[in-house]
């Protein structure tokens, strides 16, 4: 099955689902390591990898998924229940409505495009927090959040995309 990139003449191979648990499995642990320093604008590696296997895989990542990676991350971090569960839904639907425009850019394009995905993630968050837990305050950190996810998507992208060019054949040309 060919996948159409910003790049007209690379075929891919299809992805491997072992491949596509293994990111999120290994993106999900990635979340749930302490790190003091970037709890609030750091990076989120599950919600970036959920947005790449969107725009990849269509088909196999769909909102069951989301919510059961994004139900384990609320679990894991202690956070209101659903709050990253309605926010990965946000993405993942997005990303699936944009396929078609989105994967026409290369990655720097493609993260011009989603940090308003993930700024709107962010915003359905703070928004689900406030309204359960009352919590008023917000930090301008916040707003990092996705601008860090936009500069690390080309990198991230680039990681995620590696084994379906390596086993991808070149076609054959026949005279």
């Amino acid at each position: 099955m060919e996948q159409p990139t910003h790049r007209s003449r690379e075929l891919l191979s299809p992805p491997s689902r072992a491949w596509m648990i293994v990111t999120l499995l290994g993106a999900l642990a990635l979340d749930l390591i302490p790190r003091p320093w970037t709890t609030v604008w750091g990076p989120e590696a599950t919600l970036m990898t959920l947005t790449f296997w969107a725009l990849r895989s269509p088909a196999w990542t769909g909102f069951g998924l989301t919510l059961l990676v994004s139900i384990a991350l609320d679990v894991g971090r202690g956070a209101v229940l659903g709050q990253t569960a309605l926010a990965a839904i946000w993405v993942v639907w997005g990303a699936q409505k944009w396929r078609s425009r989105v994967l026409w850019f290369g990655p720097f394009g493609q993260a011009v495009h989603l940090v308003w995905l993930w700024a709107g993630a962010l915003a359905v968050q703070v928004a689900v927090r406030w309204l359960v837990v009352g919590d008023r305050i917000f930090a301008y950190g916040y707003l990092l959040s996705p601008l860090w996810m936009a500069l690390v998507w080309p990198i991230w992208y680039a990681l995620l995309l590696w084994p379906q060019r390596w086993r991808a054949e070149l076609p054959k040309h026949r005279v």
